[in-house]
């Protein structure tokens, strides 16, 4: 066919150079008789060339590049004679000019018209809901088991029993009042001396929870929290578990739906005690409070207590972890289970762990915080646009402001340099297309709020032998790089003694590992260094920033996702360039989707500097793995030091986790369409570092990304072409002909600059 002289311009602009090179020699070897697979890999190479993007199809709609897509899908899926192809493999064998093969191409979608997509491309179907992203990769609807062994790897090292000065701390009888005195006197008025009058020989779940009942109806009448249970007719709305009991305010109607925003106090009941169940039993309360964190993601901590038999373990669960005041039997210490019950029952808002900075007037919520000129602003909350899942982590919680503004509330790493520092530092070196810091507060810090505990061991969970580097986590990775020694008790699961050992620090009454000054040095990269401190000291701050956007989850046309992804991009180039700093954890809650005039002619900005670092500085010393698990580069993923072609490769897998996951919920599905019932991206959620390291690996190859873009809708199919020649450009093949997954030496635009252009060409094209 012949070529306009337009079509003939930007192949003289745009060679092929050495694109072909490869797909010359294989079919050099079997020209008489062309293998599927090596026409195939011809097809792809054209796909992803910039000319293929630049030349108009035959029929005027549409790319070539795109067309040609189409093409080499149902060759792959063997639904296409290979004589279509003859002229074509003749002209690069033979080494003819580009002129030869593009005419050759546009020869080929001539005559082959419009096609039906093959079956291959198209997503299965299934009844419903697709799981849904988030910073804890695991939805409400997961089953328990797999919830409960990923939370086991993010509470494991930071479990602590048998806690010095718990019950003084939580429970103390000095500032009660006379109605707690009185409640108090009431309660331990059914103790007999030796064992509770009442409680039921036979300790089952229901003759328990009626003894319960009897001591609140009697002893407890005016408290303001309630107890409840859902063994009766109570239930959940959310999908998140039947707690056993909690307390909580009344609710409006008996008879009505529970919500986990309402619980203050979380309850696991056995009717028979096993010291082997421990880690089980420990694992289903944990779960429990997960909802709780995840409906009310600005609590600074949740009280939960286990009741197994006679026996009880009274528990706080923190963002460094939980610990509790170890095991006690209720017949043997009456004192301890009274205090505790009517400490549930009374406890105010700050005992409680409930969020006091944000202030509440009617509907409206407010939080006072310190400008930029460090005079007070009262800012008005809108609603909630981002919040985690999990328990120990940055509990990153974002409010949508009155002013076009973003709140956002986060416990950090006391060992990482402030995010409200490393975005002034970029705002002073004229960095682009980052957020900009409007006011801040400091709220609270994990050692603050563990004032006056001793900690002296952590516990030591039985049959416990996963190493640290195979250990998965949930949302952006919180996890303690070593195996540690643990704590016991007359409860535990394992004892091994050791002597505690005060930080300078901290309070003289906390105790916790020797300062942090007495690292360890392992010589691996700081995501996996050890670090000295017994759990994680966490700041608190209320962060507000400027401008205001939509998380990239949110995008309502594939134009603007594109556009967002690729102003990100240049946001990133100008952080690490200009304000040499490194993010260090791009993630779908990193990249907000921007209206150009309010931010500097960007689509997409990047925010959360959380984990992000000065370029070459020595290690923090902070725990976190740096990244979020689903969007993590392969390499860092198997312990190299992170680097700017790292968070590009997670701007990749943002990218594929949109068109492949996230499209479906922002309905994108055409009539009939329906998403696969288990994503092959499901390997990017679940296993350890090493399993998912193999399985991103895996499917970076060419047929690994076809297969994740067979899950695409119908509507992304002009992004699958992008999508080749990213990959192409991240994971060139080395002299052997094996994909590279490392940083290139040099100048870091020779991959800024060819990525930004082939998001240009596909949004441009849109």
């Amino acid at each position: 066919m012949p070529l306009s002289q337009q079509a003939k311009d930007i192949i003289s602009e745009l060679p092929l150079d050495d694109t072909l090179d490869s797909s010359q020699r294989k079919l050099g070897k079997n020209l008489d008789n062309p293998r599927r697979e090596d026409i195939a890999s011809l097809l792809g190479a054209l796909v992803i060339s910039p000319t293929a993007f630049k030349l108009s199809s035959p029929d005027g709609s549409g790319n070539v590049a795109a067309k040609l897509f189409s093409i080499q899908q149902h060759v792959r899926g063997g639904l296409m004679k290979l004589d279509h192809f003859y002229s074509l493999f003749h002209h690069v064998v033979s080494n003819s000019s580009d002129i030869d093969i593009w005419e050759a191409v546009f020869d080929i979608i001539d005559n082959l018209g419009v096609l039906t997509p093959p079956p291959s491309s198209i997503a299965p179907t299934f009844q419903g809901t697709p799981v849904r992203s988030s910073s804890s990769r695991l939805s409400d609807r997961e089953p328990r088991n797999i919830v409960e062994r990923e939370l086991f790897f993010e509470i494991r090292d930071c479990t602590f029993r048998d806690v010095g000065g718990f019950c003084d701390k939580f429970f103390n009888t000095k500032s009660w009042d006379e109605r707690q005195k009185e409640m108090l006197e009431s309660v331990m008025a059914e103790h007999d001396g030796n064992r509770w009058k009442t409680f039921p020989t036979v300790p089952a779940e229901r003759l328990v929870w009626d003894w319960l009942r009897s001591l609140e109806d009697g002893a407890l009448s005016g408290a303001p929290h309630k107890l409840y249970t859902t063994k009766t007719a109570h239930e959940f709305k959310e999908p998140k578990g039947q707690i056993d009991l909690f307390f909580q305010l009344p609710a409006p109607e008996p008879s009505g739906k529970l919500e986990y925003k309402h619980v203050l106090v979380v309850g696991e009941q056995k009717s028979s005690y096993d010291t082997g169940r421990f880690k089980a039993d420990f694992l289903q309360l944990t779960r429990l409070v997960r909802g709780v964190f995840t409906d009310q993601p600005t609590r600074r901590f949740v009280h939960a207590f286990t009741l197994i038999a006679s026996m009880m373990e009274l528990w706080v669960f923190d963002r460094s972890g939980a610990y509790s005041s170890g095991a006690f039997d209720i017949h043997n210490e009456p004192g301890r289970f009274a205090r505790a019950l009517i400490s549930y029952a009374t406890m105010d808002d700050n005992a409680m762990g409930l969020d006091t900075f944000i202030e509440r007037e009617g509907k409206h919520h407010y939080v006072t915080v310190d400008d930029v000129d460090s005079n007070k602003a009262r800012i008005r909350l809108l609603r909630p646009i981002v919040r985690q899942s999990a328990i120990v982590c940055r509990g990153t919680t974002c409010y949508e402001t009155q002013d076009g503004h973003v709140a956002k509330f986060s416990w950090a790493s006391d060992k990482r340099k402030l995010e409200v520092k490393q975005l002034r530092l970029a705002e002073t070196k004229g960095v682009r297309g980052v957020a900009r810091v409007v006011a801040h507060s400091q709220i609270t810090t994990i050692d603050e709020l563990r004032q006056g505990l001793e900690f002296e061991k952590r516990h030591k969970f039985r049959n416990d032998d996963v190493h640290f580097e195979d250990i998965p986590s949930v949302g952006t990775i919180d996890i303690s790089s070593q195996k540690r020694k643990s704590a016991s008790d007359h409860w535990s699961d394992a004892s091994e003694s050791k002597k505690p050992r005060s930080n300078s620090q901290q309070s003289t009454l906390v105790v916790r590992k020797q300062n942090s000054k007495q690292r360890i040095s392992t010589g691996k990269p700081s995501l996996y260094n050890s670090d000295g401190d017994m759990w994680e000291n966490r700041i608190y701050s209320c962060l507000v920033i400027s401008p205001a956007g939509r998380v990239i989850s949110d995008f309502r046309t594939i134009k603007e996702l594109l556009g967002a992804v690729r102003d990100a991009i240049r946001g990133h180039q100008s952080l690490y360039e200009t304000g040499n700093i490194l993010h260090r954890d791009i993630s779908s809650n990193n990249i907000i989707i921007t209206k150009p005039e309010m931010a500097g002619g960007f689509n997409g900005m990047l925010i959360d500097l959380d984990l992000a670092k000065v370029r070459d500085s020595g290690p923090s010393g902070a725990r976190h793995q740096t990244g979020t698990m689903q969007f993590m580069a392969v390499q860092v993923l198997r312990k190299t030091d992170h680097t700017y072609r790292h968070d590009l490769e997670s701007f990749f897998y943002v990218l594929l986790w949109m068109c492949a996951r996230q499209s479906w919920r922002n309905g994108f599905a055409s009539s009939g369409e329906k998403p696969p019932k288990e994503s092959v991206l499901r390997g990017w959620e679940i296993g350890s570092f090493k399993d998912i390291a193999r399985t991103k690996a895996g499917d970076m190859t060419v047929d690994g990304l076809e297969g994740i873009m067979t899950e695409f809708p119908g509507m992304f199919n002009h992004v699958q072409p992008l999508c080749l020649r990213i990959r192409k450009i991240l994971f060139p093949l080395d002299k052997d002909e094996r994909m590279s997954f490392g940083t290139p030496a040099g100048d870091p635009n020779q991959l800024y600059s060819p990525i930004i252009a082939a998001f240009d060409d596909a949004v441009n094209n849109m």
